[in-house]
């Protein structure tokens, strides 16, 4: 089952952080890396998305930095190990939520085997994975967390982050979005300890970060072959992890959309598959077991519903009931089978998808939202959602608490 520690956090040493912290790589494009990098000059994306400096790359340049962050005292590693309880505080389509986790070391188990408690649920790409086992092998750090679930159905950890919240926080900060972040420093031995205890017979559950979790388990390889003092106990066994119970209810989980050039074949695949239905019908069918696609094209909406629950099962026959059902897979294995995920543009808001399929003259695929009950199913079959299938909000900030590796 899942094994964690708590760790020794270098983190910012003042208390407010929001000029200091930054969302994770990913979705950071260049305008708002240029935002950021104006914020402060010691603002954690600078390490992140580092640029070249004269002779240096970027990611030795991202060493540099992050060495100077700490000689300079901007950056200090707390004295004891302990656990670094997370809250975020947000408006999800004006509804007030508060999510808490924990940071932890989480103990590194192979993606691929489908054997372990580390159940992953989206498929990866071979370029981010190269790019940042480049930045974690010369910055030697986990820069940014990965994003776990776990169930907690008698509320443990959950009860537990609420009495932790009464606390006064060590750290905040106020990202651009409007989302407030609050963290606590726990090394209270008991506390520690039952949550090590009560994380062990848990599965984890990869939320975000798949391609940081197969680099920190890829650089856990080559340290194996390369380190002569191996032992299981060094920091690069372990990956910086924010844990959340499955049962927190500030848990949002939105969609991810896609746009793309119309196949040849779009009207000949719908007009077999699907039963087309209004606009409007969209948001209520959502709710169905089998979810609907809205397609927009030429100035119009048409909502798209699987005819026969046998299309599924032929075109995915080897998937579980819930994988078949989601919208993501019937997009990518019937309406639009064979076109490699790299040709897609993926937004996460509606509108934006469409104001781009408009401009660009492409067509815009609306898919509802994952539920947190099918993911946990699919990763437990040990089944590989297509890569965006799921985008948790709020973002884990980087720069938070970092990990050394």
């Amino acid at each position: 089952m899942a094994q964690i520690r708590p760790f020794q956090a270098i983190r910012y040493s003042k208390s407010i952080i929001t000029n200091f912290i930054c969302p994770p790589y990913d979705i950071i494009g260049e305008q708002e890396k240029a935002r950021l990098q104006k914020l402060s000059p010691y603002n954690i994306v600078h390490i992140e998305l580092s640029d070249a400096k004269g002779a240096k790359n970027k990611y030795k340049n991202a060493a540099d930095i992050f060495k100077n962050y700490i000689s300079e005292g901007i950056l200090q590693r707390d004295n004891t190990a302990s656990i670094y309880f997370y809250e975020q505080i947000f408006e999800d389509r004006g509804i007030k939520m508060t999510r808490r986790g924990f940071f932890a070391a989480l103990k590194l188990e192979n993606p691929h085997s489908g054997k372990g408690a580390i159940k992953p649920h989206e498929k990866t790409l071979a370029k981010p994975k190269a790019d940042r086992l480049k930045l974690l092998k010369a910055v030697k750090a986990n820069i940014s967390p990965i994003f776990g679930l776990f169930n907690d159905d008698k509320l443990v950890a959950l009860n537990i982050s609420k009495r932790i919240a009464k606390r006064p926080p060590i750290s905040t900060a106020t990202d651009k979005d409007g989302v407030f972040h609050k963290l606590w420093v726990v090394s209270d031995e008991d506390i520690v300890s039952d949550i090590v205890k009560h994380l062990s017979n848990k599965k984890m559950f990869i939320a975000d970060g798949h391609h940081r979790y197969e680099t920190a388990w890829n650089y856990l390889q080559e340290k194996i072959q390369k380190d002569k003092s191996y032992s299981q106990d060094k920091d690069y066994n372990f990956v910086l992890a924010y844990l959340c119970p499955m049962q927190d209810p500030g848990i949002s989980i939105w969609p991810t959309h896609r746009v793309i050039e119309e196949p040849k074949d779009l009207e000949e695949k719908i007009s077999k598959y699907f039963d087309i239905k209004p606009a409007n019908d969209f948001n209520k069918l959502s709710k169905k077991e089998i979810q609907p696609i809205l397609l927009y094209k030429d100035d119009k909406y048409r909502t798209l519903v699987i005819k026969k629950e046998g299309f599924l099962k032929k075109a995915m026959p080897d998937k579980s009931k819930y994988y078949r059902n989601l919208a993501v897979s019937i997009l990518h294995y019937i309406l639009l089978p064979n076109i490699d995920a790299a040709q897609f543009t993926y937004v996460k808001s509606e509108k934006d998808a469409v104001m781009l399929a408009k401009k660009s003259k492409k067509i815009a695929i609306i898919v509802p939202p994952t539920p947190v009950e099918y993911l946990k199913n699919i990763s437990l079959n040990n089944e590989m959602m297509p890569q965006k299938s799921t985008y948790f909000y709020p973002k884990l900030a980087s720069g938070v608490a970092i990990k050394t590796a």
